[in-house]
């Protein structure tokens, strides 16, 4: 139960004076009469008249709560809201109880003098007023906390969707270099190989506008996207970037993060050193949930951070749709990157 709701709760305002109530009135026997005499005063007039007192008293605490949450004044620092409302709410207890208990014993009882009932009526209802209190910013302070919580989530869910609108959007400079010098290359000695190598970059660029307000993509057409990028690697690279490609039919109609392939295979490429006598061979195969992309390292003397941004980017966008939705670990020589599937709602 919430702030807001715990003092206007129908249940909580019924059952609250009665049980407060029988407390008080326990409480008050002890007091007056000793133990034995509790059970044979259980059902007399003076426990419905502590029952209907605690009623008043509890409506009007209440009252005073939400008449001071409608001063902007008092909700400006939790500290003078606390001292103030202890105050109000103190000082109305005291007034209530007086006023209430004078004309019981006037008009009821029949006598008006009642000092020691004043003190030890007051003295009750004000530490009942203190654990109210206590109760209300327990709440307030549990509700703060939580609302800091919930503001600080979606400041980092704002900041993550930017940083992953960003990486969509962008477009990698270096692989546009890196296939236009394979494109130049090609055009002295197969101009027909130079044009469609351009096809495929296109078909790349392409892939990565269409879906660059996309969170998710099908992985089938992620794999789409990821064959002109092959094509590119066979050329440049002259067959020595082998793949073996095997993803289950229902796996490809699962999401992914656009560009998820791509990226990784961006970073196989820069990162090792790829030569006839050291082919770099990538496997990419579904299990269970998650597709696998393996890959053994021969890692250049130094690497580019670009790419391992982009990696980055990647396991973030991952973070937001699920917890450990993005592995990456070497094992005996070999990179692995475990990339769980997400399931791609529709939209109504």
């Amino acid at each position: 139960m919430n702030r807001k709701h715990f003092y206007n709760n129908t249940v909580f305002r019924i059952l609250a004076p009665i049980f407060g109530g029988l407390l008080i009135y326990f409480m008050i026997l002890m007091f007056f009469d000793s133990v034995n005499m509790i059970f044979e005063n259980f059902f007399s007039k003076e426990i419905l008249f502590v029952i209907v007192l605690t009623f008043v008293f509890s409506e009007l605490i209440r009252l005073c709560v939400i008449f001071l949450n409608k001063i902007s004044f008092f909700n400006r620092s939790l500290k003078i809201r606390i001292v103030f409302q202890m105050i109000f709410t103190s000082v109305l207890s005291v007034i209530i109880v007086s006023v209430i208990l004078h004309l019981y014993f006037i008009f009821v009882e029949g006598f008006s003098y009642i000092k020691t009932e004043l003190i030890v009526f007051n003295s009750l209802y004000l530490l009942a007023v203190i654990f109210y209190n206590l109760f209300y910013f327990s709440l307030e302070f549990i509700n703060l906390k939580n609302e800091q919580k919930i503001i600080e989530e979606r400041r980092m869910k704002e900041n993550l969707d930017l940083e992953i609108q960003a990486f969509k959007t962008k477009i990698n400079p270096k692989l546009l270099f890196q296939s236009l010098e394979t494109i130049i290359s090609e055009l002295h000695s197969d101009k027909k190989s130079a044009d469609n190598l351009v096809s495929e970059l296109s078909k790349i660029y392409r892939y990565t506008l269409d879906n660059r307000f996309n969170d998710l993509v099908l992985v089938k057409d992620e794999l789409n996207s990821l064959k002109s990028f092959i094509n590119i690697l066979n050329v440049k690279y002259q067959g020595n970037v082998k793949f073996n490609i095997k993803i289950a039919a229902q796996c490809e109609e699962s999401g992914i993060v656009p560009a998820t392939l791509l990226a990784i295979l961006e970073q196989a490429v820069n990162e090792n050193i790829i030569t006839g006598s050291l082919p770099l061979n990538i496997s990419i195969k579904s299990l269970n949930n998650s597709i696998i992309v393996k890959y053994k390292i021969n890692k250049h003397i130094i690497c580019e951070n670009d790419f391992n941004n982009r990696i980055k980017f990647i396991e973030k966008a991952y973070n937001y749709f699920s917890d450990k939705a993005f592995n990456i670990f070497e094992e005996q020589g070999f990179k692995n990157y475990e990339i769980k599937l997400l399931n791609i709602e529709e939209e109504n």
